[in-house]
């Protein structure tokens, strides 16, 4: 008989405390609830915001994630990055909105836009740190130097035979317009070798100043800009020579995709569909406020004088100004 109490009374006690610990579990799971339902998921009860005078802001409304931000502060020199070509000519003032210097000296001095000089610098002396001698053949040329250029680049082709219509178009292949030309933004120059300096072949490539350019010019901001294989889309023949400063981060860019600038900017999406770029117009697009197209700084008046009569220039070879 006092077997069976005591057996009823630690069932009692082994009941009681399964009741504490399930009164003790509820009011844990209540407590999580309420801090989840105040705190956590706040957000969606607008009355509680309201009332607290908080502002729930979506991610979208808020700054680019912080990814972004990080990719932009690597970004060196955008101004630098933007097309210069026929479909994207210089503003017609552009001679006077930028501050050149001296980066190179031979027979005459070679200058260009003060910002990307010092990269030139740095990759010269980088080179002849290496045993290179690059050297300098063109750089940039004001609009009416190359007005210059394409107006004796028609007159010797007429000089050669050719009719002016036939001269024109054919410099028109080689020579770019003035203010179309790279040269006349202050960051295109033709580098070359003292011991090689022939533009009438693709012969520069088989240097070891070429090697050398090929593998380190992205350091220091700099694309080949005319590749082999690219004269449909650039416009311009390939020109193993011809290097453009668009900054680092894009000319690392540029390099890694085997992409010419032109098939960068529509690969990006900063292109139309005719070629005008609609983004990363250069460091005139927050000035130029109106969505006309910048103007062309070739004056009809200023090109050559029709005459002469035709022959073929098949055979003809010409040093090619860009």
């Amino acid at each position: 008989m006092a077997r069976t109490k005591r057996y009823k009374n630690q069932r009692r006690v082994i009941i009681l405390r399964g009741m504490k610990y399930l009164l003790i579990i509820t009011a844990l799971l209540l407590a999580l609830a309420f801090v989840l339902t105040k705190f956590v998921f706040k957000g969606g009860d607008d009355t509680d915001s309201a009332e607290s005078g908080t502002v729930t802001v979506s991610v979208n409304e808020t700054t680019p994630p912080p990814e972004e931000e990080e990719e932009d502060e690597n970004i060196d020199n955008k101004w630098a990055m933007f097309l210069v070509n026929k479909k994207n000519p210089l503003p017609a003032d552009y001679d006077s909105r930028i501050e050149t210097k001296v980066v190179f000296e031979s027979w005459r001095e070679y200058f260009l836009d003060v910002r990307a000089a010092e990269y030139l610098e740095k990759m010269l002396k980088a080179a002849e740190k290496d045993g290179i001698d690059l050297y300098v053949v063109s750089a940039y040329r004001t609009i009416e130097y190359q007005q210059q250029n394409f107006d004796n680049s028609v007159q010797d082709r007429v000089d050669k035979g050719m009719s002016y219509d036939d001269a024109y178009a054919d410099t028109l292949a080689e020579v770019a317009l003035p203010g179309e030309s790279e040269h006349n933004a202050g960051l295109a120059l033709d580098i070359m070798v003292e011991e090689y300096q022939n533009m009438d072949d693709d012969g520069f490539e088989d240097t070891e100043a070429f090697a050398w350019l090929d593998k380190h010019a992205a350091e220091y901001g700099f694309i080949l800009r005319y590749p082999k294989g690219k004269q449909e889309i650039t416009g311009i023949i390939y020109e193993p020579w011809h290097y453009r400063f668009v900054g680092v981060y894009y000319a690392n860019e540029i390099k890694k995709s085997g992409l010419c600038l032109e098939e960068y900017y529509e690969q990006q999406g900063w292109t139309d569909g005719n070629g005008k770029a609609t983004k990363m117009r250069g460091p005139w697009e927050e000035d130029d406020k109106k969505d006309d197209p910048a103007e062309t700084t070739v004056p009809k008046e200023t090109e050559p004088k029709k005459t002469m009569a035709a022959t073929p220039h098949s055979e003809q070879k010409v040093t090619i100004i860009v």
